[in-house]
């Protein structure tokens, strides 16, 4: 385990940031919208909130505290987890936020709206919100095979099947070519799978 201390850019409060060091691969549960789940290995926060002042803030463009002494209370200093509500503030916002920011913001938003679909029912329909959030997420995204492989978990979960297929096929083109990382093998197995099916739902690729 390590900890390291961020100062707040607005009051200047320290920001407790703890990175878990796992001694071999966890294992863990890979979704279609490429969230990653590790049991007992929280995911590493890009944005965070300070405790001090609420203020939101990169974490990694935060200036670090050298020789910081911890707090009496190690909670008074820890880094406060953004929730569905901050992100939906922040794309109300873009304007007033770094454009290299807004793919993030806008797959984040999106997998925690999935959350309730990961522990509920994946067969919940997409708000208008999610829809929007979604188009705009398609013409932001560049061509990087993980990139386009998400643009068809997209368009399947948009229900534009039509369109997921042709991307597909370029993809598996690719990959017959030897254009394409092998690893990716089993995603586009499942996503042809279920785009021929038609089925727009919230998926697990593999488990572990």
């Amino acid at each position: 385990m390590n900890t390291i201390y961020k100062q707040c850019a607005h009051c200047g409060a320290p920001i407790k940031l703890t990175t878990v060091l796992p001694h071999h691969s966890p294992g863990g549960t890979l979704w279609s919208d490429g969230y990653l789940e590790i049991p007992g290995v929280p995911e590493p926060p890009v944005l965070g909130k300070c405790r001090a002042c609420g203020a939101i803030g990169c974490l990694a463009e935060l200036a670090t505290i050298e020789n910081a002494v911890p707090p009496a209370s190690e909670a008074e200093y820890n880094v406060v987890p953004l929730t569905l509500d901050d992100y939906a503030l922040l794309l109300d916002n873009l304007e007033e936020i770094a454009a290299p920011f807004h793919p993030y913001l806008r797959i984040r938003f999106w997998q925690l709206n999935n959350n309730r679909r990961r522990r509920e029912d994946d067969a919940i329909p997409l708000s208008d919100v999610e829809r929007a959030n979604l188009t705009e997420l398609l013409q932001l995204l560049g061509e990087e095979d993980a990139n386009r492989l998400l643009k068809v978990e997209i368009l399947r979960q948009l229900q534009e099947f039509e369109v997921a297929k042709k991307v597909l096929g370029a993809i598996s083109t690719d990959m017959a070519n030897g254009r394409l990382d092998d690893k990716y093998a089993p995603l586009i197995a499942r996503l042809q799978q279920s785009v021929a099916e038609g089925n727009a739902r919230l998926m697990v690729i593999y488990s572990c």
